[in-house]
């Protein structure tokens, strides 16, 4: 038994490598999300040769609702490339290596077919790392929208209710304040719908309260909390729908 020959053959028996008029199609073994295996391919032009997926891959991972705008999506994507040396080129939507001469494109193949098969970590992160991803993004909107306000974390807006954390600060130039929190989980919305109550219960003016959901997942919060909020006083939105919307329904309320 010869186990390096045996795990060789199983897989060079399952690589098909077809000549197509810009060069080679690669398929492999290996599967994408879709139950599809992953295919690619080997361009060449004259003495020089690169490897660049099908195209589609780019617009699949979009399709699943992987935002790469998202800044920590981005740099996961850009630590992927770097340790694959493969790039994204913006132009065509295609993931690609660098030119070489073509003796040493088989090289390549293996660190890019790994760089295939680990993109797709970016539909698996994990629900506490897409719910960081998203506060994030959304903090970093509230700043670039109100970039002559002043925006601040984790603030008691009420003094006498200490307790009564907001999770985002936004201070208009017009005096207006919005309240916002990022309907992550259970807790968050629930604490928003609290806080609105307290509001109206202290007679607070000046102070609009938000609730911004990343999506309609309905998996992060329950029906019973999200109707809870819908018959709350507070302004609601969700990212998902556009998040420069959501910047125009948190800029026309504190105008």
């Amino acid at each position: 038994m010869n186990l390096q020959q045996d795990i060789c053959a199983a897989f060079c028996d399952s690589l098909i490598v077809r000549q197509v008029p810009i060069g080679f199609a690669i398929s492999t073994p290996v599967t994408w999300f879709s139950g599809d295996t992953i295919s690619f391919y080997a361009r060449v032009e004259g003495r020089r040769a690169r490897l660049e997926d099908s195209g589609s891959l780019l617009f699949d991972l979009e399709g699943q609702g992987v935002d790469l705008s998202s800044e920590n999506r981005r740099e996961i994507l850009s630590g992927l490339l770097s340790d694959h040396g493969a790039s994204l080129s913006e132009d065509d939507g295609l993931f690609c290596t660098d030119w070489v001469p073509t003796e040493e494109l088989a090289s390549l193949v293996l660190p890019f077919l790994t760089f295939l098969a680990r993109i797709q970590d970016l539909l698996f992160l994990n629900r506490e790392i897409v719910r960081s991803t998203f506060k994030e993004d959304l903090i970093s909107a509230l700043e670039d929208t109100f970039s002559e306000a002043s925006v601040s974390l984790s603030e008691a807006l009420i003094p006498a209710l200490p307790h009564y954390i907001v999770d985002i600060v936004v201070r208009a130039a017009s005096g207006r304040i919005a309240a916002v929190f990022p309907a992550t989980n259970d807790a968050s919305v629930l604490r928003a719908v609290i806080f609105s109550m307290e509001l109206q219960k202290h007679d607070v003016q000046g102070v609009i309260p938000f609730l911004v959901y990343e999506n309609l997942d309905k998996g992060a919060i329950t029906q019973q909390s999200r109707e809870i909020a819908i018959n709350s006083d507070l302004t609601q939105a969700i990212w998902s729908g556009g998040s420069a919307e959501v910047m125009q329904k948190v800029s026309r309320n504190v105008q």
